[in-house]
């Protein structure tokens, strides 16, 4: 199932519409939960219900729209001060209103039994909803800077990967061509199709799963014609028939690191076993590939082989940061990366 952002009913257009369904659902909640004696229906209690979401609403906004940006900007003196006028132009001036409310309703329906706010404790609810506005508004926009910060960085990723990938697969084109293979017209062919979906359809965070799946699978056997009968190639996916989301290039990394740099050990021959299975949510990836312990690389293609498997680590962290087990073994005569990830 695909993750909901459920921060952008916080979001423009969105916050607006969720700010007002916020105080029409405190509006019924007033009438539901504390006003309903038998004397007091109709437009007099709809009234005195409005008068009291006004009384919540007003210092709310007050505080959040004039005081916090001041506090924001680490503005202390004069933010400290416009709070103090806050508070008291709210408790002398607040109480006008609202009885200016109730008047209006008086002049226009007959209402009855109003509410003298003069004599009502003004002061301790702007002091509180004051209080109250400051940290939920600040909590908001946390989590909204959370947001657009793994948003970034997600961007970031990706923009490395895309080249990498087509780095790696260039330099099999090029192989090809050297050796005038026939197969060459055929790699071109589905390197397009590889790098159209790479390039049009990952821009969502998610895509369907099954696209994914497609992805590698394409991916497998491009490689396969690259490397003809010289190595056992083997790829097993076990998917069911739910639907699932997966964020885009995620698992591809995996894949082609193993390609990348397995070798053959002495006196046999050189293998890579891709397993994938996908049940009830969860996915299973065991990668496993041969490695020559002779064969040692120098410092700095470590350094260059290890951008894709940081790239993933870093993926996985962002974005599915409590719902991933990544391990990865490395033997005198293999290298293993399992992974299990769950995708609802």
């Amino acid at each position: 199932m695909k993750p909901f952002d459920w921060t952008r009913f916080f979001s423009r257009p969105y916050g607006v519409y969720t700010q007002l369904l916020f105080w029409v659902a405190v509006f019924f909640l007033y009438i539901l939960l504390k006003e309903y004696p038998p004397r007091m229906t109709g437009l007099t209690l709809v009234c005195l219900v409005l008068q009291e979401t006004l009384e919540l609403a007003i210092p709310c906004y007050t505080q959040n729209l004039l005081v916090l940006p001041l506090l924001q900007r680490r503005k202390w003196l004069m933010g400290g001060i416009l709070y103090l006028l806050q508070l008291a132009a709210l408790i002398l001036l607040l109480p006008y209103l609202l009885n200016g409310v109730g008047q209006l309703f008086a002049g226009l329906f007959s209402v009855r039994d109003l509410v003298d706010w003069r004599k009502e404790h003004i002061a301790f609810s702007v002091v509180a909803f004051t209080v109250i506005a400051t940290f939920t508004k600040t909590g908001l926009d946390h989590l909204k800077r959370e947001k657009e910060q793994k948003e970034n960085e997600l961007r970031h990723l990706k923009a490395q990967l895309n080249p990498h990938f087509l780095f790696n697969t260039l330099n099999n084109l090029y192989g090809l061509a050297v050796r005038e293979s026939r197969e060459l017209p055929g790699f071109m062919l589905q390197l397009s199709d590889l790098l159209r979906y790479s390039l049009y359809d990952t821009g969502q965070p998610y895509v369907n799963l099954q696209k994914e799946l497609t992805y590698i699978t394409g991916y497998v056997e491009l490689e396969q014609i690259r490397l003809t009968d010289s190595a056992d190639i083997r790829l097993e996916i076990c998917k069911d028939n739910n639907e699932q989301y997966i964020a885009p290039l995620l698992l591809i990394v995996f894949f082609e690191n193993a390609f990348k740099h397995f070798s053959a050990v002495k006196d046999s021959r050189p293998y890579i076993h891709m397993r994938l299975s996908v049940r009830d949510g969860c996915l299973h990836l065991n990668l496993r590939n041969s490695v020559d312990p002779g064969n040692s690389m120098p410092p700095a293609a470590k350094r260059k082989g290890g951008l894709g498997l940081n790239n993933a680590r870093q993926r996985l962290n962002l974005i599915y940061p409590d719902q991933h087990r990544l391990e990865i073994r490395k033997g005198a005569d293999f290298f293993e990366i399992d992974l299990n990830l769950e995708l609802t």
